[in-house]
């Protein structure tokens, strides 16, 4: 209905032009709204407003030109009024809001999405990126279900997508990880040896082991650290992988690329990388970096770059705070970042800005990470690194998720039941269902801090939002076996008349029609600002409505003895039905076509 008001203005202004009454070089970029209250009309438009200036006249005075030469040949606008400073008020012809329904039903599974790469941009979303020493853990969660659902939004919104899973298979926790590994092999031979403090005691290592042994047998035992640890990590990472990727899928999310950190360095890129930065003069030898600001440093004592700190002494330092560009700081980090030790060896920042590099190189014209909170401080290290290589940072997004606590009978839930380990996100997907944790964890904006808990989302009430969310879909699709049952089936799109579509005329009917008409601009506003929750606030408001609608006219029924009326009510019901179940795909959440009432119903 937009693009129609939208077209309407546009032949307007083209008109006003060709009469020679305004000139202008091209059309505006102005916004047709739903305005806040119901009697200004069904749109709202500022053109007037925000082409006055380009054209020399007034906004009222221009609105009263478009409002006295308004070309409108199919006659969709029964009345436009001007308001205000110069906005303009404009009320649709009924087959307007009907015709709604009968295009959601004619898009089918493809309502609310643009053609399939129809913008021709490339975009990359990295999530998860779980280190591969064990299991993800609910410390992911809310990362991976955002992170999947940006990508759905941008699938959605017409871009070519890569779900990419960059993993840490390079350094010491890895060689922890094998050398843990190796131990538990031995001690299936009987070799009595012990964990040592810092390495994995966790059941998954000796299941790893077992693994190992049962393809190799005892050819490692005697062997010399050189020829098991290789072996050992790689077992270890690709079990541990395999894991990850089931559980994963137990969430309904598949990645396009898992990206070795491993490749980089075997590849010479980590280092090549330090030579392009000292090739383009963004670094200096010192034994500690320098700060835009005077004053002390202060780091926290817990934190890894105090226990690391005498590491961190001397080096090559990357200029990510102190580069300037016409005399003038350019970049947002608050301190120059060390990319080389003093003996030599590439920390892990270097690493990072090499595979980020390489997210520019293979031609993504949009990257996003989707982080941790805790990973904040990296963001503007990252962003100053792209920059110092002459990249455009705004290229590349980041997503910051919040930790939320799981609850359960009021406590926070730590553990895992099966294990008695850390509570995993395999655990959660048992507890709770994989749906429940994907609309929990979309449900708010990813800065916000929230507790999950378990015992409220297993009530099947309308104070539960996940039941109440998939109930809308559900009542849809009793209403229309109910009307099968009665004998007054939904005929379908391809045998609706228009005599049937017409009887939707009250005001709550096309309400809903008008709504259902924005899924697609809401599916693309979402994915532009990286933000799901819009789209599911945007269905909880249609259910809503369509919960009053469907309680305030119990005396007029959708399904009655007027086949006419019913065929057109069940038009509608189609409609939102198709309508939510689109809503659900482009998030990754499923759309049930049974549930039991709640006990109020």
């Amino acid at each position: 209905m937009k693009s129609q008001v939208r077209a309407v203005i546009n032949a307007t202004l083209d008109a006003l032009k060709a009469k020679g009454l305004i000139a202008f070089a091209q059309l505006p970029n102005y916004s047709v709204e739903v305005p806040k209250q119901a009697e200004h009309g069904d749109w709202s438009c500022n053109v007037a407003m925000v082409m006055s200036k380009a054209v020399g006249k007034k906004p009222p005075e221009l609105a009263e030109l478009i409002i006295s030469n308004l070309a409108d040949a199919s006659g969709l606008i029964t009345s436009i009024s001007k308001a205000g400073p110069g906005f303009l008020n404009l009320k649709l012809k009924d087959s307007a809001f009907q015709q709604v329904a009968l295009d959601v039903l004619k898009a089918g599974e493809s309502w609310g999405r643009a053609a399939p790469q129809s913008t021709g941009k490339k975009v990359m979303v990295e999530f998860v990126s779980a280190n591969p020493t064990g299991p993800v853990h609910i410390g992911h969660a809310r990362g991976t279900f955002m992170g999947d659902a940006i990508a759905r939004l941008m699938d959605a919104a017409g871009h070519e997508v890569t779900r990419e899973f960059y993993i840490n298979d390079f350094g010491n926790q890895v060689d922890t990880l094998g050398r843990t590994v190796f131990k538990r092999y031995q001690q299936l031979f009987g070799v009595k040896v012990e964990l040592a403090e810092g390495e994995y005691p966790a059941d998954y290592v000796i299941d790893i082991a077992k693994t190992w042994k049962a393809e190799v047998g005892d050819a490692y035992l005697n062997q010399p650290e050189s020829a098991w640890l290789p072996k050992a990590k790689a077992v270890a990472i690709r079990e541990n992988l395999n894991a990850i990727k089931a559980t994963l899928a137990k969430a309904n999310i598949a990645h396009d690329v898992f990206f070795s950190e491993a490749s980089l360095h075997d590849s010479g890129k980590v280092r090549a990388i330090v030579d392009v930065y000292k090739d383009r003069g963004v670094t200096y030898e010192a034994a500690e970096g320098r700060r835009r600001e005077k004053g002390d440093k202060v780091r926290d004592a817990e934190s890894k770059a105090a226990q690391y700190a005498d590491r961190q002494k001397g080096g090559t330092f990357l200029m990510t705070a102190t580069y300037q560009e016409n005399g003038k700081y350019v970049l947002k980090d608050e301190e120059d970042r060390v990319i080389l030790r003093h003996d030599g060896t590439p920390v892990y920042l270097t690493a990072d800005l090499a595979y980020h590099k390489e997210k520019f190189d293979r031609g993504f014209d949009l990257a996003v990470d989707v982080f941790g909170a805790d990973h904040a401080g990296h963001v503007p290290r990252i962003q100053s690194g792209m920059k110092l290589l002459g990249y455009d940072e705004t290229r590349l997004k980041f997503v910051l998720v919040q930790m939320v606590r799981i609850l359960r009978g009021g406590e926070e839930v730590k553990l895992s039941k099966r294990s008695g380990n850390v509570y995993e996100l395999a655990d959660l997907i048992e507890d709770a269902g994989a749906d429940v944790c994907r609309f929990i964890f979309l449900m708010k904006t990813a800065n916000a801090q929230f507790d999950f808990d378990l015992d409220d989302v297993k009530r099947q009430s309308k104070d539960n939002p996940v039941f109440y969310f998939q109930y809308g879909h559900a009542r849809c699709a009793s209403i229309l076996k109910k009307a099968e049952e009665k004998g007054t089936r939904f005929v379908g799109a391809t045998a609706l008349t228009p005599a049937q579509l017409a009887r939707l005329v009250l005001p709550e009917e096309k309400a809903m029609l008008k709504k259902m008409s924005l899924l697609g601009e809401v599916v693309a506003s979402a994915a532009e600002k990286l933000e799901p929750h819009h789209v599911l606030y945007y269905c909880q408001e249609l259910i809503a409505d369509f919960h009053s609608y469907y309680t305030q006219y119990k005396s007029d029924p959708i399904i009655s003895d007027d086949a006419e009326k019913t065929q057109g009510r069940l038009a509608l019901v189609a409609a939102l039905k198709q309508t939510l179940k689109s809503a659900f795909a482009i998030l990754g959440i499923s759309a049930p076509e049974y549930m039991e009432s709640p006990p109020e119903e």
